[in-house]
């Protein structure tokens, strides 16, 4: 089953500085380089979710960079991260997983949807009854699929289709993969994709 936990950098601030002890070294250097902001945090919480995960492996171990950049930890389950706003979030899967989280926000669903979806996906924005909620179901659903294949936007977004089904989505064309959307975090968008068949029912806080 793919397996879903968050962390709140709000929970997290008050102890950054000791928290950040129990990061491996090249996310310590990377949380110190943000400075005192939420940026820090962000990673912070990301790196916490980790050493939830994996303990002492993520602290000890070398993470290994796909061609676009895309952590593994060897010897240990596939997994992806993502963070905006206030929370992180981490996907553990025992296959390729991806996710990803996008604050709802004021935008020019019409101009982004013409230049990074799909003609399908514009036209679903179009006759949606509300199009911006929608444009970041749909993006996140798009980027999760392209963290799963480690491919990130060196393949366009426009290029192929998924479309929201309730909570799932689906692939125009087909895929191995599946897909799952969450209501984790009022104001948020969470989607998932993965090709296990199980999604976890609910996303699990973590607190430090």
């Amino acid at each position: 089953m793919i397996e879903l936990y968050a962390a709140d950098i709000r929970q997290i601030a008050p102890r950054a500085d000791k928290l950040v002890r129990l990061l491996d070294e090249e996310r310590q250097a990377r949380v110190r380089a943000y400075g005192a902001s939420d940026n820090a945090l962000r990673s912070l919480a990301a790196g916490l979710l980790l050493y939830d995960a994996f303990g002492e492996a993520a602290t000890n171990a070398r993470f290994v960079h796909g061609k676009r950049g895309k952590p593994s930890l060897p010897s240990h389950r596939p997994f992806n991260l993502t963070h905006a706003g206030d929370y992180a979030v981490l996907a553990l899967s025992k296959e390729a997983v991806g996710v990803d989280v996008e604050r709802v926000r004021p935008i020019n669903w019409q101009k982004l949807s013409t230049r990074f979806f799909h003609p399908h996906e514009q036209r679903f924005l179009q006759e949606s009854a509300d199009p911006v909620g929608q444009f970041f179901t749909v993006w996140t659903l798009k980027e999760s699929y392209l963290k799963a294949e480690g491919q990130g936007f060196s393949v366009s977004p426009r290029t192929f289709c998924i479309l929201p089904d309730g909570d799932s989505a689906v692939f125009e064309g087909g895929t191995g993969y599946r897909f799952r959307s969450y209501d984790a975090f009022p104001g948020y968008r969470l989607s998932v994709c993965g090709r296990e068949c199980a999604f976890a029912a609910a996303v699990q806080f973590r607190s430090f």
